[in-house]
């Protein structure tokens, strides 16, 4: 079918619109990427900043320590704790406050009366009355021989408890971040030792094949090579399932859920430590903050013991009220003050086993410390003795890393040039796994010891 000349003008229009429509969406198309790339960005920041560690991260020893007191969960009891301790405190102070207390209510009573007396009694008569009433009283203690004072100064002492608690589970945290995070670094270390195992067990494997082919020697050194090799690969294994358990202790010391393995620094190199017994006896008395709360508990005992006894004096406090009350309205109203002393003289001697009570909380408050500062003189001296005993293994380790290193050189040379037996070449790999793991165990138990010193010191 032709197309008219209106037809095509109309045409014409129709393609101009899309053109035009076409071309304004274009110009409109770095606003819109523009807009897009901006809301995406954000969107990448915002989770960025939810994520604690960002993939690929190199974390520190303190920047995991860091992590751990602000994620992991069980310090959130102890912070508990705090929020409790401080509201005690407030509810304490609560005493020194005026009480106000408003009171209204409304009755109806209904009075039958049946029982009359006389030769005419009247009829049964019935008596309805409302009773409207409402009442503000305003309570204040003037003087109760301190036992409101009394009663915040031991609550002050039970918060000191609860913070200084708190931060001993906090350098206790810190301690068992630094024990996972050198966890890893010695099983990075032992797997890297079982790996390099494998190689030389590999290389043994076809060097006896070599010389089985070459008919210098039998068939049963090559058997004898393929075990050795499969159980260096077990141990590769172990190690490698070692190295995934040190990675999850790791995170979840640190309080955290992270299934990818972030960088760490593996320098474990010894730093001599220059706290020697004394100091550090000294020091764990004076900062530990485990000691610190038992202390605290201890004297908020001791204040307990006089709260319990202020029971024997009496209270005074200052009243006042405004009343209505009345059948009907306006009602009647008046008001009254004055003072009351409210004195117990005899409670079955409730006081009295109350006194007793509080002190032998602060007895056993006191045996507490006792028993904890002789746990504190063994666990520094046993750390102290450790630290010795890493401090001289290492440089022994060391050396004897350096010879069986040597010695393995040597032996692989004959073995390869069939001077040595795979005996030798065995006997070789064996020394120098031990050597070098020996030396690895030797650096972990040094860390561990100083890390546990700078605990028991009552720091981080």
């Amino acid at each position: 079918m032709l197309m008219t000349a209106e037809d095509y003008r109309s045409y014409n229009e129709r393609m101009k619109r899309v053109v035009k429509v076409a071309v304004r969406d274009i110009r409109l198309l770095p606003v819109v990427l523009a807009v897009l790339i901006s809301v995406l960005s954000g969107a990448m920041a915002a989770s960025a900043e939810d994520e604690i560690i960002i993939a690929g991260e190199f974390l520190t020893l303190d920047r995991c320590i860091e992590i751990a007191l602000k994620q992991q969960p069980n310090l959130m009891y102890y912070l508990y704790q705090i929020n409790q301790g401080e509201a005690q405190v407030g509810q304490a102070q609560s005493g020194f406050y005026p009480t106000l207390d408003l009171q209204g209510g409304y009755t109806r009573n209904q009075i039958v009366n049946k029982y009359h007396t006389g030769l005419n009694p009247p009829p049964t008569s019935i008596t309805n009355k409302d009773d409207y009433n409402a009442s503000a009283q305003l309570n204040l203690m003037i003087f109760d021989f301190g036992k409101t004072i009394t009663n915040v100064r031991m609550k002050n002492y039970y918060l000191m408890s609860s913070k200084k608690t708190y931060d001993a589970q906090a350098n206790s945290t810190a301690f068992n971040v630094k024990g996972s995070y050198y966890g890893v670094v010695t099983a990075k270390r032992t797997r890297d030792v079982n790996a390099e195992s494998v190689k030389k067990y590999e290389q043994q494997l076809n060097q006896a094949k070599d010389f089985f082919k070459a008919g210098t020697q039998a068939l049963y050194y090559v058997t004898q090579a393929e075990v050795n090799l499969s159980g260096a690969k077990i141990s590769l294994m172990n190690s490698e399932n070692a190295l995934a358990i040190a990675w999850d202790n790791l995170t979840t010391t640190m309080g955290i859920i992270y299934n990818a393995e972030f960088k760490i620094d593996e320098d474990m190199s010894p730093k001599q430590f220059s706290v020697n017994f004394e100091e550090a006896l000294d020091t764990a008395y004076n900062n530990r903050p485990d000691l610190q709360a038992l202390t605290a508990a201890r004297d908020a005992a001791q204040k307990n013991i006089e709260y319990a006894k202020k029971d024997y004096f009496p209270t005074i406090s200052g009243t006042a009220s405004y009343n209505f009350d009345d059948g009907r309205f306006p009602l009647d109203n008046g008001w009254m003050a004055g003072v009351v002393m409210k004195w117990n003289i005899f409670s079955g001697f409730n006081t009295k086993y109350k006194v007793a009570e509080a002190k032998a909380a602060r007895d056993a408050a006191e045996a507490k410390i006792q028993a904890l500062k002789l746990s504190v003189h063994s666990g520094i001296k046993q750390s102290f003795l450790n630290l010795k005993l890493a401090g001289d293994m290492i440089p022994a380790a060391e050396l004897q890393v350096k010879y069986a290193t040597e010695n393995m050189d040597v032996v692989t040379f004959k073995y390869e040039a069939g001077l040595a037996s795979p005996v030798d070449y065995t006997d070789a790999v064996v020394q120098y796994k031990s050597a070098k793991l020996t030396y690895i165990n030797a650096l972990y138990n040094y860390k561990i010891a100083q890390a546990a010193i700078t605990l028991a010191m009552g720091s981080r």
